[in-house]
């Protein structure tokens, strides 16, 4: 079975950076397990096919290149093991022009998880939109249910 290193979730991003920015949308689809989950602060998306995430990033892509944003570029932010098989990472996506030039970015989250055929695939992904967000909030050390 696979072990989930950093070295893996970076390669496992760069490919879905590399295939975001080629168009790739069946190389993308790929990248993702179903059922899948994506949250928002507009909402709750449940994936149960395939047909729904290459029909996501074949309208999203479009989306980023009418904005004249050709490529996108993984930066791992951290990357935190959930178990033998999961883990959860942190990634700010920088978005290029033609020319290159990074022209805005996006954080997103996401839980990986190893599947059964031994690839690393997107379970539950979240985006951040807060600055800040993806930092631990501080936890009372309070005794609970005290008045």
């Amino acid at each position: 079975m696979m072990i989930i290193d950093a070295e893996v979730v970076r390669r496992f991003l760069a490919a879905l950076g590399t295939a975001l920015s080629e168009g790739d949308v069946a190389r993308v689809t790929r990248s993702w397990e179903v059922p899948s989950l994506v949250l928002s602060d507009e909402g709750v998306i449940a994936v149960s096919d395939t047909n729904e995430i290459e029909a996501f990033f074949a309208g999203a892509i479009q989306w980023y290149r009418a904005r004249g944003l050709v490529s996108t570029r993984p930066e791992i932010q951290s990357i935190e093991t959930l178990g033998a098989r999961l883990c959860s990472v942190d990634v700010r996506w920088l978005a290029f022009d033609a020319e290159g030039a990074e022209k805005t970015s996006e954080r997103s989250r996401y839980i990986l998880r190893i599947d059964d055929d031994d690839n690393l695939r997107i379970r539950v992904a979240l985006t951040l939109t807060l600055p800040g967000s993806g930092s631990p909030l501080p936890v009372s050390s309070a005794p609970q249910g005290s008045a």
